[in-house]
C-alpha cells in the first residue's frame, strides 16, 4: 500500500503575518499549491487542506490555523481525520513533512532533516509534543540575516516582515522547494536529501 503524504506548512493565520519570517512555511505551501494546480483549500476547524493525487499517492497540503505555538493540535487533528500514519518507528512517519522557518540557517539556505529536536522553534516542538514523536521529515527554510542584530529578541525577529530585498529573492527559493518536494513525493526522502541538502 502506497502511503498518503501529508505536507504541513507552519505559520500564523491573518494578513498581518503574511510576509513575516515565521510564515515561510505558509509561503512554501502556497507556492507548491499553485505550482501543482491543487484544488481549492477546504476550511476545517483548525486547518486548511487540499488534496491531489501525485505518482499514485494522495498528497495533502495543510496549513494549521491554530497559530504557531499550537501547531501540533492542528497537525494531529488533520492526521487523525484524513489518513493512516504511524509514529512508532522511523519509517512510519516519513510520510509526514513539516515545512518551517529556521533561525539557525541563513536566509536563502534550506535543509531536509528527519527526526531530531525542535530546538527553540515553538511550532516544531508543539508538533513533537502532540505526536509524541520526533520521527517526521522537516524542510527547514533559513531566515537568519544581519538584520537580526536590530531586534531585541529572536521572537521579535521571526515575527518581523522580510525585507524588500529578501522578498525579491523568495520566489527563487520557493521554486527550489517545489522541486525538492516533488522529488520527496516521487523518489523518496533519501534521494531528495542527497540531491538538495547543502554541505
Amino acid at each position: 500500500m502506497i502511503p498518503d503524504i501529508f505536507i504541513f506548512g507552519l505559520g500564523n493565520p491573518g494578513p498581518e503575518y503574511l510576509f513575516s519570517r515565521h510564515n515561510f512555511g505558509f509561503l512554501a505551501i502556497d507556492s507548491f499549491f499553485k505550482e501543482g494546480n491543487f484544488p481549492d483549500f477546504s476550511h476545517k476547524k483548525n486547518y486548511l487542506i487540499s488534496k491531489k493525487v501525485i505518482s499514485d499517492k494522495d498528497v495533502y497540503l495543510i496549513k494549521p490555523l491554530t497559530y504557531m505555538n499550537l501547531s501540533g493540535k492542528a497537525v494531529k487533528e488533520a492526521l487523525n481525520k484524513h489518513g493512516i500514519f504511524k509514529i512508532s518507528d522511523n519509517d512510519g512517519t516519513s510520510n509526514i513533512i513539516l515545512i518551517h522557518d529556521d533561525l539557525d540557517l541563513v536566509f536563502g539556505s534550506y535543509k531536509i532533516r528527519f527526526g531530531g529536536s525542535g530546538g527553540s522553534h515553538n511550532g516544531v516542538n508543539s508538533v513533537i509534543n502532540s505526536l509524541r514523536s520526533k520521527n517526521f521529515t522537516r524542510v527547514k527554510l533559513g531566515i537568519n540575516s544581519p538584520v537580526r542584530a536590530k531586534f531585541n529578541t529572536g521572537a521579535d525577529y521571526v515575527l518581523s516582515n522580510f525585507s524588500k530585498e529578501e522578498i525579491r529573492k523568495i520566489p527563487d527559493i520557493l521554486k527550489m522547494i517545489n522541486e525538492l518536494l516533488s522529488v520527496i513525493i516521487t523518489d523518496g526522502l533519501v534521494k531528495a536529501m542527497n540531491a538538495f541538502n547543502r554541505k
